[in-house]
Protein backbone atom coordinates (compact mmCIF):
# COMPACT_ATOMS: atom_id res chain seq x y z
CA UNK A 1 0.00 0.00 0.00
CA UNK A 2 2.84 1.91 0.34
CA UNK A 3 3.44 2.80 -2.98
CA UNK A 4 -0.26 3.15 -4.04
CA UNK A 5 0.32 6.25 -1.42
CA UNK A 6 3.58 7.25 -2.85
CA UNK A 7 1.71 7.33 -6.35
CA UNK A 8 -1.19 9.17 -5.10
CA UNK A 9 1.04 11.50 -3.54
CA UNK A 10 3.14 12.24 -6.71
CA UNK A 11 0.27 12.47 -9.14
CA UNK A 12 -1.66 14.96 -7.21
CA UNK A 13 2.16 17.25 -7.24
CA UNK A 14 1.84 16.84 -10.87
CA UNK A 15 -1.53 18.02 -11.49
CA UNK A 16 -0.91 20.90 -8.90
CA UNK A 17 2.06 21.55 -11.21
CA UNK A 18 0.21 21.40 -14.04
CA UNK A 19 -2.72 23.66 -12.98
CA UNK A 20 0.15 26.16 -12.48
CA UNK A 21 1.71 25.63 -15.90
CA UNK A 22 -1.97 26.32 -16.84
CA UNK A 23 -2.17 29.70 -14.87
CA UNK A 24 1.12 30.86 -15.84
CA UNK A 25 0.22 30.44 -19.85
CA UNK A 26 -3.39 32.21 -19.54
CA UNK A 27 -1.49 35.33 -17.52
CA UNK A 28 1.19 34.93 -20.52
CA UNK A 29 -1.50 35.63 -23.23
CA UNK A 30 -2.84 38.52 -21.09
CA UNK A 31 0.34 40.15 -21.13
CA UNK A 32 0.37 39.36 -25.25
CA UNK A 33 -3.01 40.79 -25.40
CA UNK A 34 -1.96 44.22 -22.75
CA UNK A 35 1.24 44.37 -25.55
CA UNK A 36 -1.09 44.37 -28.67
CA UNK A 37 -3.09 47.05 -26.85
CA UNK A 38 0.16 48.80 -26.01
CA UNK A 39 1.07 48.87 -29.47
CA UNK A 40 -2.10 50.37 -30.61
CA UNK A 41 -2.03 52.87 -28.38
CA UNK A 42 1.82 53.93 -29.50
CA UNK A 43 -0.39 54.59 -33.23
CA UNK A 44 -3.25 56.35 -32.51
CA UNK A 45 -0.58 58.65 -29.99
CA UNK A 46 1.20 58.86 -33.29
CA UNK A 47 -2.45 59.70 -34.93
CA UNK A 48 -3.42 61.88 -32.66
CA UNK A 49 -0.29 63.97 -32.89
CA UNK A 50 -0.49 63.91 -36.50
CA UNK A 51 -3.91 65.17 -36.39
CA UNK A 52 -3.89 67.41 -33.18
CA UNK A 53 -3.48 70.92 -35.37
CA UNK A 54 -6.57 69.91 -37.38
CA UNK A 55 -8.71 70.50 -34.00
CA UNK A 56 -8.82 73.29 -32.94
CA UNK A 57 -11.26 73.47 -29.85
CA UNK A 58 -12.90 77.12 -28.97
CA UNK A 59 -11.29 78.29 -25.75
CA UNK A 60 -14.92 80.26 -25.01
CA UNK A 61 -17.05 77.58 -24.26
CA UNK A 62 -14.36 75.58 -22.23
CA UNK A 63 -15.02 77.45 -18.83
CA UNK A 64 -18.53 78.64 -19.00
CA UNK A 65 -20.59 78.20 -16.13
CA UNK A 66 -23.61 76.28 -17.07
CA UNK A 67 -25.87 76.74 -13.99
CA UNK A 68 -24.98 80.44 -14.15
CA UNK A 69 -25.78 81.09 -17.69
CA UNK A 70 -28.42 79.29 -17.03
CA UNK A 71 -29.44 81.12 -14.02
CA UNK A 72 -29.04 84.22 -16.15
CA UNK A 73 -31.81 83.35 -19.26
CA UNK A 74 -35.40 84.39 -18.37
CA UNK A 75 -37.98 82.41 -19.71
CA UNK A 76 -38.67 83.95 -23.38
CA UNK A 77 -35.17 85.28 -23.37
CA UNK A 78 -33.09 84.04 -26.52
CA UNK A 79 -29.70 84.79 -26.25
CA UNK A 80 -28.21 87.04 -29.09
CA UNK A 81 -25.39 85.27 -31.41
CA UNK A 82 -22.72 87.53 -31.14
CA UNK A 83 -20.57 85.18 -33.82
CA UNK A 84 -20.21 85.80 -37.37
CA UNK A 85 -22.21 82.96 -39.20
CA UNK A 86 -20.49 81.50 -42.51
CA UNK A 87 -22.60 80.17 -45.41
CA UNK A 88 -21.95 77.34 -47.05
CA UNK A 89 -20.47 77.98 -50.76
CA UNK A 90 -21.59 76.39 -53.83
CA UNK A 91 -19.12 74.34 -55.23
CA UNK A 92 -18.54 72.98 -58.86
CA UNK A 93 -18.64 69.65 -59.02
CA UNK A 94 -18.84 68.62 -62.31
CA UNK A 95 -16.48 66.25 -64.17
CA UNK A 96 -14.69 68.97 -66.28
CA UNK A 97 -14.42 71.26 -63.26
CA UNK A 98 -13.15 68.16 -60.99
CA UNK A 99 -10.30 67.16 -63.91
CA UNK A 100 -9.65 70.35 -65.29
CA UNK A 101 -5.75 70.83 -65.08
CA UNK A 102 -4.82 73.88 -62.56
CA UNK A 103 -2.52 76.31 -63.33
CA UNK A 104 -0.03 75.65 -61.14
CA UNK A 105 -0.26 72.48 -63.19
CA UNK A 106 1.05 73.88 -66.40
CA UNK A 107 3.84 73.64 -67.64
CA UNK A 108 7.18 71.31 -68.27
CA UNK A 109 9.02 70.28 -65.17
CA UNK A 110 8.68 67.55 -62.25
CA UNK A 111 5.35 65.98 -60.55
CA UNK A 112 5.17 63.95 -57.47
CA UNK A 113 2.92 60.96 -57.71
CA UNK A 114 1.23 58.96 -55.35
CA UNK A 115 1.48 55.20 -56.55
CA UNK A 116 -1.37 53.09 -54.86
CA UNK A 117 -3.25 52.62 -58.37
CA UNK A 118 -0.53 52.65 -60.77
CA UNK A 119 -2.68 52.65 -63.54
CA UNK A 120 -4.08 56.05 -62.54
CA UNK A 121 -2.03 57.68 -59.87
CA UNK A 122 -2.95 60.83 -58.06
CA UNK A 123 -0.21 63.81 -58.15
CA UNK A 124 0.85 66.02 -55.25
CA UNK A 125 -0.58 69.69 -55.25
CA UNK A 126 0.05 72.59 -52.74
CA UNK A 127 -2.97 74.51 -53.44
CA UNK A 128 -4.97 75.33 -50.22
CA UNK A 129 -3.00 73.27 -47.77
CA UNK A 130 -1.77 70.71 -49.77
CA UNK A 131 -3.39 67.40 -51.08
CA UNK A 132 -3.27 64.37 -53.38
CA UNK A 133 -5.24 65.46 -56.36
CA UNK A 134 -6.45 63.64 -60.17
CA UNK A 135 -4.47 63.88 -62.97
CA UNK A 136 -3.19 67.30 -64.42
CA UNK A 137 -4.17 68.83 -61.06
CA UNK A 138 -0.67 68.48 -59.47
CA UNK A 139 1.65 71.15 -58.41
CA UNK A 140 4.75 70.98 -61.23
CA UNK A 141 8.27 71.95 -59.86
CA UNK A 142 10.52 73.69 -62.20
CA UNK A 143 13.25 71.72 -60.80
CA UNK A 144 14.21 68.42 -60.18
CA UNK A 145 15.43 69.62 -56.82
CA UNK A 146 12.52 71.71 -55.92
CA UNK A 147 10.53 68.22 -56.46
CA UNK A 148 12.79 66.13 -54.37
CA UNK A 149 12.92 68.39 -51.68
CA UNK A 150 9.07 68.08 -51.33
CA UNK A 151 9.24 64.37 -51.70
CA UNK A 152 11.86 64.46 -48.55
CA UNK A 153 9.16 66.21 -47.04
CA UNK A 154 6.23 64.11 -48.00
CA UNK A 155 8.25 61.29 -47.37
CA UNK A 156 9.12 61.90 -43.72
CA UNK A 157 4.88 62.61 -42.77
CA UNK A 158 3.58 59.54 -45.18
CA UNK A 159 7.05 57.01 -44.71
CA UNK A 160 5.01 53.94 -46.06
CA UNK A 161 3.42 55.90 -49.06
CA UNK A 162 4.40 54.57 -52.66
CA UNK A 163 6.21 57.96 -53.51
CA UNK A 164 7.76 58.96 -57.09
CA UNK A 165 8.84 61.81 -59.20
CA UNK A 166 8.12 61.91 -62.92
CA UNK A 167 9.27 64.33 -65.34
CA UNK A 168 5.76 66.12 -67.02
Amino acid sequence: MKISDELKQRIKQLEVEQERQQRDLVDLEQLRDLAAIEEMEKELATIDANFAPLVDLDKKTQDVDISKEFDTLKEGDVPVITTPTHVAQDIDLSIEELTKPTKAAQGKGFIILLMFNPSAPTEWSEQSGGGWRGKGQGTVYQTKAEAEAMLKKLKQKWSDYPLKIIAN
